[in-house]
């Protein structure tokens, strides 16, 4: 199955503890979204991404191959109870990105991963060390320098 990661499982270290079983597809953009921080978290020290629909505006990331454990183990990570259940912290959603640059000798091409939404609650910028995982990550991959830019400029909470 495929997944887009857009914020901290970009970082490698982190996909490999979390997903142990995954391979990286490539790069993909998300058109007409914007990254948001609608749900702050504990464990990172503030704000945490999500997707939020912007006329104009693109998100980048990674289209990972996953394995059927390996997304359980993402839904565990990401507080994913089931669809519509009221304990979500984040839902899973497909979306439609295009596979800009292949990594895994395929062609560019439209794809329709999952993803994590989150469920807005107590809005927060992220901190420092939540935004790092997303830089180390989106430079890992090389992301746009311009988004990667766009990126490291943004308010953080510490």
């Amino acid at each position: 199955m495929l997944y887009f990661a857009y914020a901290s499982n970009l970082e490698p270290q982190q996909m490999r503890r979390r997903c142990p079983g995954h391979s990286v597809v490539g790069l993909a953009e998300l058109k007409d979204h914007r990254l948001s921080f609608p749900l702050t978290s504990h464990d990172w020290g503030g704000g945490v991404a999500s997707l939020g629909v912007a006329h104009g505006e693109t998100v980048w990331g990674v289209v990972y191959a996953v394995t059927e454990e390996d997304m359980a183990s993402l839904d565990r990570y990401e507080h994913f109870v089931g669809p519509g259940d009221q304990h979500n912290l984040y839902d899973r959603e497909t979306v439609s990105v295009q596979l800009v640059r292949a990594d895994d000798g395929s062609f560019p091409r439209r794809l329709l991963p999952w993803t994590f939404i989150a469920r807005p609650a107590n809005p927060s910028p992220p901190s420092r060390r939540y935004l790092d995982a997303i830089l180390i990550g989106a430079r890992h991959h090389r992301l746009p320098d311009e988004y990667v830019a766009r990126l490291a400029a943004m308010p953080v909470t510490n």
